[in-house]
């Protein structure tokens, strides 16, 4: 976290509260965390429905939002699917259509029953499993934000990893943020550059399950509507007025049809996205903008 005129101590009280927003956050949504409600909702939701904490029903209930304006690309309920895929792999192996067909049955946000009078959320097939690592960074990143702001602060980058990226106001030394796409192999090189002015940057790639050790190299990206990860090395960047949107878009895009991109976006303002392929050649991964969208 960069301030910008913010004088020592203030920016230690602020450090100091954004630590406990942030831990605040991850308790909600990590299912890494046995005593989170997330954890506490996949334990119990087959059983009967469940009332989650309000923040986590906020949470869930955007969710259901982005899923259905992506056309179900945004998916939180993969992990059976993710699992899977990781378990065989490990093994040396592709899982057998039979229990990728298996897998599919316990994922879907269609498979999510929502009482919206009641608040309550309950699974409709046993195994299913909700994970938030699609959108809990950029989440939290906007409540940071918002929370900077009301504390009066104008100009600061919030980094969570390099990919989830927010910004406020302006750079001190010019009109941006300049906030550079980094080749995948060579970490040295900028692909592509934004400039952002109190905006959000988030970047899904496929970061691969086995880069070695088999011949096809699979992502960790599943398509929901398929129950495959994506192959290949490509990563998909998207630079958004909202954090959140920013990291629903970046993952739901890298799983859309170029041809239906467009379609996609309409939903949603301000957005603007590049996809960067990387293509072998003499033994090398060669990047290439393999789709531009708002630059």
């Amino acid at each position: 976290m960069v301030l910008v005129e913010i004088d020592s101590e203030k920016a230690e009280s602020l450090a100091n509260a954004a630590e406990l927003e942030l831990r605040s956050h991850e308790h909600i949504m990590s299912r890494f965390d046995p005593e989170s409600p997330v954890s506490d909702l996949n334990r119990r939701a087959m059983k009967h429905a469940v009332h989650p904490p309000n923040e986590l029903w906020e949470i869930l209930t955007l969710c259901r939002h982005y899923w259905k304006h992506t056309d179900g690309a945004f998916d939180i309920t993969l992990w059976p699917l993710n699992s899977l895929w990781r378990m065989r792999l490990a093994q040396g192996e592709e899982p057998a259509e039979e229990a990728i067909a298996e897998a599919r049955q316990q994922t879907g946000m269609q498979r999510l029953c929502f009482n919206d009078s009641a608040h309550t959320v309950q699974f409709q097939s046993a195994g299913m499993s909700i994970d938030l690592g699609g959108f809990g960074k950029g989440f939290a990143l906007e409540r940071l934000a918002g929370s900077l702001r009301t504390e009066g602060v104008e100009r600061a980058f919030l980094s969570f990893g390099e990919s989830s990226i927010t910004v406020l106001g302006t750079h001190p030394h010019g009109p941006s943020w300049p906030v550079g796409i980094t080749n995948m192999f060579d970490p040295s090189q900028t692909v592509h550059t934004f400039h952002l002015q109190n905006a959000s940057l988030s970047s899904s790639g496929t970061a691969p399950f086995n880069r070695t050790g088999h011949a096809r190299v699979f992502g960790q990206i599943i398509h929901p509507h398929t129950g495959h990860p994506i192959e290949g090395f490509r990563t998909l960047s998207v630079a958004s007025p909202s954090g959140i949107e920013a990291e629903v878009l970046s993952t739901a895009l890298l799983v859309t049809p170029e041809h239906k991109r467009a379609a996609v976006l309409s939903e949603f303002s301000a957005i603007s996205a590049i996809e960067i392929v990387y293509y072998s050649r003499e033994g090398d991964f060669v990047p290439r903008i393999q789709w531009q969208y708002g630059l």
